[in-house]
This record gives C-alpha cells, sequence and structure tokens, in this order.
C-alpha cells in the first residue's frame, strides 16, 4: 500500500437525505426516547446493543460471541451515516455500538457524541491490526475508534446483459444513455459528483464553481437515465436483472459477482477509498460489551470469518490473515486492491464550501 493513502483523510457514503427520521425526531420533542430505538430497552448487563449497516456482521459472528462471552447481542439498523448522526443528535441513547464512516468519525467527536476507546481492554486489536491503520487523521491519537474494514466505491456490472466492457467512467456514464434506466447510482452526493468530476479530469476534492457546475449539467441531463439512486437495495436489483449494473461498493459488489456473471472495476481517471470504524456511542449501557466485542473480532479466525462474509478489506496484517483465509479472499483484488490498483484511489477531502456545493448540486439532481 502506498503510505500516502493511508494519511490522507477518507469518506465512503456521503451526506444522504434523512427525512424520516427527522420526521420521527419532530413528533418526539427532538428527542428519541428508547422505544423510538427500536430495540434497545432494559438495562441487561450482559447485552450489547449494536447500532449498524444492515448485512455488515456474519450471522455466524453473533453466535460465536455470545458462545464465547455469554453476551446476547441486540442489533438495529441505519442506512446513512446521516442517518445514525441526526439520531444521536436528537438524544437517542443507549446504543453500545456503531460503525460510522470516519469522516463520520471526525463529526461525533467534534459534536461530543463518542466515549472513548480504552486500548488497554483490546490486546487482540492492538496486537492484530497493521500498524499503519492507526494514527489515522480522523483519530490520529487512536482514542475513539477501532478501524472495522476498508474498501473502494467503483462500478459492478452484469457482462451477460450487454456486450461492453468499460474501463473509465466516461465509458461508464456513456452506458446509461445507451440503456435507458438500466443502471443505478450510489445515493451519495460525494461519491456520484466526484466520479463525474474525475470523469471530466477534475479532482475528485473540487471546491472550484466552474467545474462543480460542469458536474452538476452533466448529472441533471443523465438523470432521465437512471434507474435508481440507491445504496441499500442496488444488489437485489442487479441480481434480479432489473438493473444491469451500477455504482457500488466493493463488498456488495463481490455479492453479485460470486452469483451473477459480472465484473467490478476501478475506472482508469480513479475512484474512491474508505475506511468503517468501531464507535462507543455517547450514553452507552453497557460499553464493557463494546470492547468485548471489538477484541473478539480481532481474533484473526474471526476476522477472516468476517471478511468472508462481507468482501470488505480487512485492517488485520496480512502475514495473520494468510493461513485463515479462502485463499479466494486473500487474493481477490477487488477485496484487497493490488499496489497498480491503489495508485488510482482517492480519498474524500472535501472542504466546507465544497460539500454545500456538492448537497445543492445533489438536491437538484434528485428532484429533476
Amino acid at each position: 500500500m502506498q503510505e500516502s493513502l493511508w494519511e490522507r483523510r477518507y469518506n465512503r457514503k456521503g451526506f444522504m437525505a434523512v427525512s424520516a427520521l427527522a420526521a420521527l425526531a419532530a413528533t418526539s420533542g427532538g428527542r428519541l426516547t428508547d422505544s423510538a430505538l427500536g430495540g434497545v430497552e432494559g438495562g441487561a448487563a450482559e447485552v450489547l446493543h449494536y447500532y449498524n449497516w444492515a448485512a455488515y456482521v456474519n450471522p455466524k459472528t453473533y453466535a460465536d460471541f455470545q458462545k464465547a462471552t455469554g453476551i446476547t447481542v441486540k442489533k438495529s439498523f441505519y442506512t446513512s451515516n446521516e442517518t445514525m448522526l441526526a439520531k444521536l443528535n436528537a438524544g437517542a441513547r443507549g446504543y453500545d455500538l456503531a460503525v460510522p464512516t470516519e469522516y463520520m468519525v471526525r463529526i461525533l467527536i467534534e459534536e461530543d457524541l463518542l466515549e472513548k476507546i480504552d486500548l488497554k481492554k483490546l490486546p487482540n486489536a492492538r496486537k492484530n491490526i497493521d500498524p499503519k491503520f492507526f494514527g489515522l487523521p480522523y483519530d490520529s491519537k487512536n482514542e475513539w475508534s477501532i478501524p472495522k474494514d476498508w474498501g473502494t466505491t467503483g462500478f459492478v456490472y452484469r457482462k451477460d446483459l450487454i456486450k461492453e466492457r468499460p474501463t473509465t467512467w466516461r465509458e461508464v456514464y456513456g452506458l446509461f444513455k445507451k440503456y435507458p434506466k438500466k443502471f443505478t447510482l450510489l445515493d451519495g452526493s460525494l461519491e456520484t459528483v466526484g466520479s463525474v468530476l474525475m470523469m471530466m479530469g477534475y479532482s475528485y476534492n473540487s471546491d472550484s464553481a466552474s467545474e462543480l457546475d460542469k458536474a452538476r449539467k452533466f448529472l441533471i441531463d443523465l438523470k432521465p437515465f437512471v434507474h435508481s439512486i440507491d445504496s441499500v437495495n442496488l444488489k437485489q436489483k442487479i441480481l434480479r436483472g432489473k438493473a444491469y449494473g451500477g455504482m457500488a461498493w466493493n463488498g456488495d459488489s463481490a455479492v453479485i459477482i460470486g452469483q451473477k456473471p459480472a465484473e467490478y472495476i476501478i475506472p482508469g481517471e480513479g475512484a474512491e477509498f474508505w475506511i468503517d470504524a468501531y464507535v462507543i456511542p455517547t450514553g452507552a449501557k453497557n460499553p464493557d460489551a463494546a470492547h468485548k466485542w471489538i477484541d473478539f473480532c480481532y481474533q484473526p479466525r474471526v476476522n477472516a470469518q468476517e471478511t468472508s462474509y462481507t468482501y470488505y478489506g480487512s485492517p488485520v496484517k496480512r502475514t495473520l490473515l494468510k493461513s485463515v483465509l479462502a485463499k479466494s479472499v486473500y487474493n481477490n483484488t477487488d477485496v484487497f486492491p493490488s499496489p497498480s490498483l491503489v495508485k488510482k484511489l482517492v480519498s474524500s477531502n472535501v472542504s466546507a464550501k465544497g460539500t454545500r456545493s456538492r448537497e445543492r448540486i445533489w438536491t437538484e439532481f434528485k428532484s429533476a
């Protein structure tokens, strides 16, 4: 891995709409009660309340953890980092563990919504995580988070449904008009606007008004040809053939490739790199259980079990994974990009000004 890649800031899922949550918060006077948490209730010492992305944990890991520790895991899910942030800001308390993307870790720290991680309680994590995953800019002192997974944002397509074999974002976006309403986009302004900027030869992180306006015009023109804007159900749409492909994260793409003739690409102009991390939200009822979960998952066997399920990159040292991770996963460059692919990856470093511009573009694009 290029060391410079790990020293920059990252982001995966962008700033998505949270209208349903906002409505819920409004009806509860700006504060979400335990009943609104969807399962966070009671005060049992041996319960871990885990707030996470759906399908982001191997079901076997839940069972193994309970068997090893006696702790039951109660699960709640969110569809975007912003949903999680809004819920915590609205007053929701009682979650012991969550997994935001690193840019959101930084926001949660700034808004005093996290409790500190006690590294002394994480011997497996300290020993087994590759050092390049420590001391990253979003948590430089390793006080608030522990890396869970990392991955890329590229494009997946069904090889049995189209004859083209795109290699660039320009070729990817050309498919949208050639096959109207057959390709999807992720519901994230940073990823989508960033990919268009890269296609045009600009920086993924550009905050140039003229460059962003060109991206805006391109997306508005593209909108009638887009199947859907979806970060949740895109796998099912592509697997069923309702969509032929779309912008996607590498793990979701691996699920599709495992069931259908499909290919995931990091386009030639470049693509995004991101990290998700374990955090303990403020007001956790059982932070000790959260530490136990994190450390349990950093046993190489358990972490390999997770990687084999999510198909996202593991932060565990490669030497420790080699004997416990299936070769088909260990050597999969969609999961662990090769050095040549790493050179194409960029991390989000969008300014506050650029973020506001992207949100205006995104709102106009989605309503077009």
